[in-house]
C-alpha cells in the first residue's frame, strides 16, 4: 500500500517567525533597544514569507514528480507561532501600550472639550519632584490645554511645575478648579506625565489652560513623547538618547540646541529648529517652517506656509503647497517643491543632487562657481537669465557642465529661472 508523505506548508515560516522575534527580543536585553518593535511594521512579511514556502514547496514536489507527497496547511503550527510572538510581544512591550492607551485617553478626553484662555486669574502649583533612577530612559508628557516648556537645570530629580489658569469664573468657584486640577504621574524607567484638568462651565466640559514647566537633571538623557491638544511645545538646550517626539493640534513648536533626531507635528502653528544635533522631521497644516543649524536630515512640509533651510548638513526635503522655500548653504542632496510660490536656493558648494520644482513661481538659484555638477533647467514660460558663460541658454532650457559633472542639479518650473554665481 503506497502511503502518501504530507507536506506541511507554513512550519518554516513558523519557524522563521519564533526565531526573529527570539533575536530581537535577545538584541533588546543585551543592548536596551526596542527593535521588537519592528513587528508592528514588518509583520506583512509573514504572508510573503508563507507564500514564498508554498512557491518552494510547490517547486521542489514539481521536481520530484509529486511522488507520494501532498500539502497541507500547517495552520496549528503557524498559529501557535504567531499566539507565542504576540503573548511575548504584550509582555516585553507593556509600557508602548500603556502610553498608547494614555494618548487613546487624552484623545476621547479632548473630544467637543472647551478650552480656557491664557486670560482671566492664574495659580502656580509648587513644583513637583519626580525621582529618577539610572535606568530611567523615557519621559511621556500627554496634555490637553496648555503649553509644555522643556529645560535643564541644576536638579537631581525631574522637576514639575503647573501653572492653572481659569476664565469665565472667579472667586471660590474658581479656587475649586485650582484645587481640584492636578498632575497624574507615574512609572519608573518609562515616566508619564498627565494633566488632570477639572472641567467647569455650562457645558461641564471647558478645560481649565495647565501650563508646564519641566525641568530635567542636566547630567542625564532622557527619549521625550510630548504631546498637547491646544498648546505650544518649546524645548531648551535639551539632549535626548536618541528621539525626541512632539505633538500639537494648535500650537507652535519650538527647538534651540537640542541634541537627538527629532520629529515634530502641528496642525496649526508655526515651527522654529534652531541648532539640532540630529535630524528633523516637521510638518504643519497651515504656518510657517524655519529650520536653522541641523547636523543631519531634513524633512519639512506645511501646506500654507514659508520654508526656511539654512546650514542643514544632511538630505533636505521641504515641501509646500501655499509658500515660497529659501534654502541656503546645503550640504548634501536637497528637493524643494511648492505648487503655489517661489523658490530660493543658494550655496557655495554643491555636494548633494538637487531638484527644484515650482508649479507657479519664480526660481532663483545661486551655484558655486567651482565644482562638479550638471546643470539642467526647464520652465514652460517665462524667461532664464544666468551668470555662468558655461551654461548654455536655449528658448526654456539651460544646461552645463562643471568640473566632472558628479552631481545633478535639475530644476523645473512655470515661471521666470534667475541662475547666479553664489
Amino acid at each position: 500500500m503506497n502511503r502518501r508523505r504530507r507536506m506541511r506548508v507554513g512550519r518554516f515560516t513558523a519557524v522563521i517567525l519564533l526565531i526573529t522575534t527570539g533575536v530581537l527580543l535577545l538584541d533588546d536585553a543585551l543592548h536596551g533597544t526596542e527593535h521588537l518593535l519592528l513587528l508592528l511594521k514588518w509583520w506583512p512579511l509573514l504572508a510573503v514569507l508563507w507564500g514564498l514556502e508554498s512557491m518552494m514547496l510547490y517547486f521542489a514536489a514539481g521536481r520530484s514528480k509529486g511522488r507520494g507527497r501532498r500539502f497541507q496547511l500547517d495552520l496549528r503550527g503557524l498559529l501557535l507561532a504567531i499566539v507565542l510572538t504576540a503573548s511575548v510581544f504584550i509582555v516585553t512591550e507593556q509600557k508602548h501600550y500603556l502610553h498608547l492607551w494614555n494618548k487613546v485617553s487624552l484623545n476621547l478626553t479632548a473630544a467637543g472639550v472647551d478650552y480656557s484662555e491664557q486670560e482671566g486669574s492664574s495659580i502656580g502649583k509648587d513644583m513637583i519632584a519626580v525621582p529618577v533612577t539610572l535606568d530611567t530612559k523615557q519621559i511621556n508628557v500627554d496634555n490637553i490645554n496648555g503649553d509644555i516648556v522643556v529645560q535643564r537645570g541644576p536638579v537631581t530629580d525631574i522637576g514639575v511645575q503647573a501653572e492653572i489658569w481659569v476664565d469665565q469664573i472667579t472667586g471660590p468657584e474658581a479656587d475649586v478648579i485650582w484645587k481640584e486640577s492636578a498632575l497624574d504621574i507615574s512609572g519608573e524607567n518609562n515616566i508619564t506625565i498627565q494633566t488632570k484638568g477639572r472641567p467647569y462651565g455650562q457645558s461641564g466640559k471647558r478645560q481649565p489652560r495647565m501650563n508646564l514647566k519641566i525641568t530635567l537633571p542636566e547630567d542625564r538623557r532622557f527619549d521625550l513623547s510630548l504631546r498637547t491638544m491646544n498648546g505650544s511645545i518649546n524645548l531648551q538646550h535639551i539632549e535626548a538618547i536618541k528621539q525626541i517626539s512632539m505633538e500639537t493640534a494648535s500650537g507652535e513648536l519650538r527647538m534651540d540646541h537640542v541634541s537627538g533626531d527629532i520629529k515634530g507635528s502641528t496642525l496649526n502653528g508655526k515651527i522654529n529648529a534652531f541648532n539640532v544635533e540630529g535630524s528633523v522631521d516637521l510638518s504643519t497644516n497651515q504656518g510657517n517652517v524655519q529650520a536653522v543649524g541641523i547636523s543631519d536630515a531634513a524633512t519639512l512640509s506645511t501646506q500654507v506656509g514659508n520654508l526656511s533651510v539654512i546650514r542643514v548638513l544632511g538630505k533636505i526635503d521641504a515641501r509646500t503647497k501655499n509658500g515660497n522655500i529659501d534654502v541656503e548653504e546645503t550640504h548634501s542632496d536637497m528637493k524643494a517643491e511648492s505648487l503655489n510660490g517661489g523658490i530660493t536656493a543658494r550655496s557655495s558648494v554643491v555636494e548633494g543632487n538637487w531638484d527644484i520644482y515650482s508649479a507657479v513661481g519664480e526660481l532663483k538659484v545661486g551655484l558655486p562657481e567651482a565644482g562638479s555638477y550638471d546643470l539642467d533647467g526647464t520652465i514652460s514660460y517665462g524667461d532664464i537669465q544666468s551668470e555662468f558663460q558655461e551654461f548654455t541658454v536655449d528658448k526654456k532650457n539651460i544646461t552645463g557642465t562643471l568640473g566632472l559633472g558628479e552631481y545633478k542639479v535639475h530644476i523645473e518650473g512655470n515661471s521666470d529661472l534667475i541662475v547666479n554665481k553664489y
